[in-house]
């Protein structure tokens, strides 16, 4: 072994994951079917908005009128507590539920999705002392908050995250979460390894979203909802909105 290579064992990841349980918040930007139906409730509760599935200043202020009626904290966010409260049910953790947006993105036509039958998540990798670096300066950024054109520690959007890791390193990235995707080499996802650049699409066809691979199929992003966050590509929303990997390390 070169002193520079290292066999590592992700525990200590699975362990901070643990610690920083994923949960799906709503909130402004996020669309679709489940946004309608909390409108819906929202509205049976007498915090009248219109059910057209977009998360928008209407419905933030719908929320905040719920959260105040039922002593709630009030920040405009259906997170678990004010969930239980609207619905009467638990939120899940992993849910596929939202679309998130991430700078200027074209349309591109690219396969959406992991194919299981392809994919064994690896624990263990052997990875550089800088890969490494770059995954722990990652997670040290988890809970910073989410902010559009954000690239530093008071607030985040995704492909600035991105940027701002990479830079820390020496590794100079495109702005753009759709200009990332064109930077490196190209890994399939049966072969990705901690440090690699992850796309997905999200709220247009395209991609619109970038993070980076920690291991055994998770990865780090700046999100609109949590801000800096662990997330899942196993099952549920990332999982679906895959697009493809690259290496820049």
């Amino acid at each position: 072994m070169t002193k520079n290579k290292r066999n590592i064992v992700l525990t200590g990841m699975i362990a901070f994951l643990m610690i920083y349980p994923i949960s799906a918040n709503y909130s402004i930007g996020d669309s679709g079917d489940a946004v309608k139906q909390l409108q819906r409730q929202l509205t049976k509760a007498g915090c009248l908005v219109k059910a057209d599935g977009k998360f928008n200043g209407a419905t933030e202020e719908a929320v905040r009128k719920f959260q105040k009626n039922h002593h709630l904290a009030v920040d405009g966010i259906i997170g678990p507590n004010t969930y239980k409260a609207l619905t009467g049910k638990s939120m899940q953790q992993n849910s596929s539920k939202k679309s998130m947006s991430c700078g200027n993105i074209k349309k591109v036509s690219l396969i959406q999705g992991i194919d299981d039958s392809k994919v064994k998540w690896r624990k263990t990798y052997k990875i550089s002392t800088k890969v490494k670096g770059l995954v722990e300066e990652a997670q040290k950024c988890v809970g910073v908050p989410y902010r559009f054109g954000g690239t530093g520690l008071s607030g985040f959007d995704c492909s600035g995250f991105m940027q701002y890791i990479f830079n820390k390193k020496g590794i100079t990235l495109p702005r753009a979460a759709d200009e990332q995707f064109a930077y490196g080499k190209n890994i399939s996802v049966n072969l990705l390894e901690p440090g690699d650049l992850v796309f997905f699409t999200t709220y247009e066809a395209g991609v619109s979203h970038s993070g980076m691979y920690l291991g055994d199929g998770y990865f780090i992003s700046a999100t609109t909802s949590q801000g800096v966050a662990i997330a899942t590509l196993k099952d549920g929303y990332w999982h679906d909105r895959y697009l493809g990997a690259r290496r820049v390390l």
